[in-house]
């Protein structure tokens, strides 16, 4: 007889196994791209899905119809990894965007150490599987949700589809991931839709299929058979390097809709090329050219092993031990790029980002956790960034210790006050207590189990609110004191972040990170963002206000580790940093003059649209349109 009790047996599981997808329906008629994932579990999960992160409404704008939602907490579906794939049931189709949303979410909380939020106005984001006929698939910030078109596949070359086939966009693994990107970028950056220059929204779309393409990678049964296919040599498999393949295809492209491979890469290619998914593949293609040689690195061992030293495979089908292997080597190094991605967005300047700035947080962001460097990571991404003449401003060579983000810049800033840190570490606290997943889901069920008591017995009002339950043991932040400290000490601290002292200075954000190191060590952070504004904008910019800001690294002791600013130029500044400034006044106004030349609606263009047309063109719906 059992003598201890324990929750073993009765506790919440973490993950929830879903059937999706692994790229889309055209090459899902074969098994291999037929795959389960894991997703973190929300118990309470209503019919939709809905839940605490996202929500999924299915109603179909064109056809003016609701289609019934699915239930993945019906005993027959959590059995069962939910509904099988499926071209013509919706619900699939609820269960494939809801499926790779959290699994796209998932990966952001575990490289960023903290939770994140994608609310607004208390309601989580939205996802509409068939929002509109059309080829397009866009997040809407204003609303803040995802909406997917569905359309037909081209009659003349609808490549491996049949002709006039409709093609559902939220049926793409792809697209699914590649929208849930920019909404996570834009809740960790909101002010990186801001086109100040030629990089920013090619940035936000680059990122966004860097995001796709190593979240596929993730998935080890289907790298072992491109593996397999390719000998080896994944960047030979069209399949796995080409993203929304199925899209491209209907709309009679015959490949994918973006490619992660540059065959020829170039220095010079970057400055003639402006349009945002085009200057975006150039990044793509260099973060990726990094991941494949680090690849080559990690598994040569292997390859000399399998062929006795002379690293040539023979002809004909590799050993599945062998196969085994690389997959599982792909997939953990996969998963690497992809946490060094996310975690890179702790050491981005707040506005106006270059590629040069996220070659920085990279490598910035990494060495804090793998300072060793294995399988020279880091060096191959430098390297691959160089190659197609991505350069930082203000860096002296490409050397590793020139590209970590400075800690002073002018001047040697304060620590954080003790009553600050005091506050940034009961933040700590409770952002560790919310990635604990069992205790959270416990905590939320107790919550259900006390509110549904006392709203049957009438003593309690619902009240909305995440956690019902009082607990005088769990620390608080009283962010209305916080907020104001953090704004003092920034004013106080203006000259070494590079802001004008002279101007309003907003705080817009402050969150504390915990990760572990490649030596097992906690790394405890706080990331703190500050803003400048200059009011009224310039017309010769667009009218796009200029900014300015810094975003500051504090270790757990409160000192400055790390300052990612983009200075405002005023007259206490040295010379350098007044040359940046005014540098990137000149290079908005650039990127302004630029897309005022290609754009055929400044022919006829008010005075209403000539004052808006940064702001149109930022707008995804825009930009996703035929690309």
């Amino acid at each position: 007889m059992k003598r201890n009790q324990s929750d073993y047996a009765t506790r919440d599981p973490e993950k929830r196994r879903l059937r999706i997808y692994a790229t889309d329906p055209m090459s899902g008629r074969r098994a291999p791209y037929r795959i389960t994932i894991e997703v973190p579990n929300e118990i309470d999960l209503e019919t939709g899905p809905r839940g605490q992160l996202v929500e999924v409404y299915d109603y179909d704008a064109w056809n003016e119809r609701f289609y019934a939602s699915v239930n993945l907490n019906e005993r027959p579906l959590l059995m069962e990894a939910g509904l099988p794939q499926s071209e013509s049931d919706p619900r699939f189709h609820q269960q494939m965007v809801y499926a790779v949303a959290m699994k796209v979410i998932d990966s952001a909380v575990r490289a960023l150490g903290r939770n994140i939020s994608l609310s607004r106005k208390r309601r989580p984001l939205r996802l509409f599987p068939h929002a509109f006929y059309g080829r397009n698939a866009f997040f809407d910030p204003e609303l803040n949700a995802i909406l997917f078109g569905y359309f037909k596949a081209d009659v003349n070359s609808p490549g491996q589809n049949i002709p006039s086939q409709t093609v559902f966009t939220c049926l793409s693994h792809d697209i699914i991931a590649h929208e849930m990107t920019h909404a996570i970028v834009h809740r960790l950056r909101p002010y990186f839709l801001e086109p100040s220059n030629v990089d920013v929204l090619a940035f936000h779309e680059a990122f966004s299929d860097i995001v796709a393409l190593f979240q596929r990678f993730s998935y080890r049964e289907l790298l072992a058979e491109h593996i397999q296919a390719s000998e080896g040599a994944l960047q030979k498999s069209k399949m796995l390097v080409e993203l929304a393949q199925q899209f491209g295809q209907a709309i009679g492209s015959g490949k994918g809709l973006r490619s992660a491979i540059d065959e020829k890469p170039h220095p010079g290619k970057l400055a003639k090329t402006h349009e945002a998914h085009e200057r975006g593949a150039i990044l793509l293609s260099a973060v990726f050219a990094g991941y494949i040689k680090a690849f080559q690195n990690r598994t040569a061992d292997l390859l000399r092993i399998a062929t006795g030293g002379s690293g040539e495979l023979p002809g004909g089908r590799l050993h599945p031990d062998l196969v085994n292997r690389l997959s599982t080597e792909a997939a953990q190094l996969s998963d690497r790029f992809l946490r060094m991605c996310f975690r890179a967005f702790d050491y981005m300047p707040p506005v106006d980002v270059t590629f040069g700035d996220f070659l920085r947080a990279l490598v910035t962001s990494d060495f804090e956790l793998n300072p060793a460097d294995p399988g020279e990571v880091r060096f191959e991404t430098i390297e691959a960034f160089r190659e197609r003449g991505i350069y930082p401003s203000g860096v002296q060579s490409l050397a590793e210790e020139a590209l970590l983000w400075p800690s002073q810049i002018n001047g040697v800033p304060e620590r954080l006050h003790d009553h600050i840190l005091a506050m940034a570490r009961n933040l700590l606290t409770l952002s560790a207590e919310g990635l604990d997943q069992a205790r959270v889901a416990t905590r939320h069920k107790q919550a259900r189990v006390n509110q549904a008591a006392s709203l049957q017995s009438g003593s309690l009002e619902e009240s909305g609110e995440e956690d019902a339950i009082p607990d005088p043991s769990r620390p608080t932040v009283d962010r209305g004191a916080m907020f104001p400290a953090l704004h003092q000490y920034a004013l106080n601290n203006a000259d070494a972040f590079g802001l004008d002292k002279g101007r309003t200075i907003a705080v817009i954000g402050f969150h504390a990170t915990h990760r572990i190191t490649a030596e097992q060590r906690l790394a405890v952070e706080f990331v703190a963002q500050f803003m400048q504004t200059e009011e009224p904008a310039d017309p010769n910019s667009g009218d796009l206000p200029f900014r300015g800001g810094a975003t500051v690294i504090f270790g757990s002791d409160g000192t400055v580790r790390y300052i990612a600013s983009k200075p405002m130029n005023n007259a206490r500044l040295p010379k350098e940093l007044n040359d940046a400034a005014l540098a990137r006044r000149k290079a908005t106004a650039s990127f302004v003059e630029s897309m005022d030349a290609r754009d055929p609606n400044m022919a006829f263009a008010d005075a209403a649209y000539i004052s808006n047309r940064m702001k149109l063109r930022a707008r995804f719906r825009a930009l996703h349109e035929g690309a």
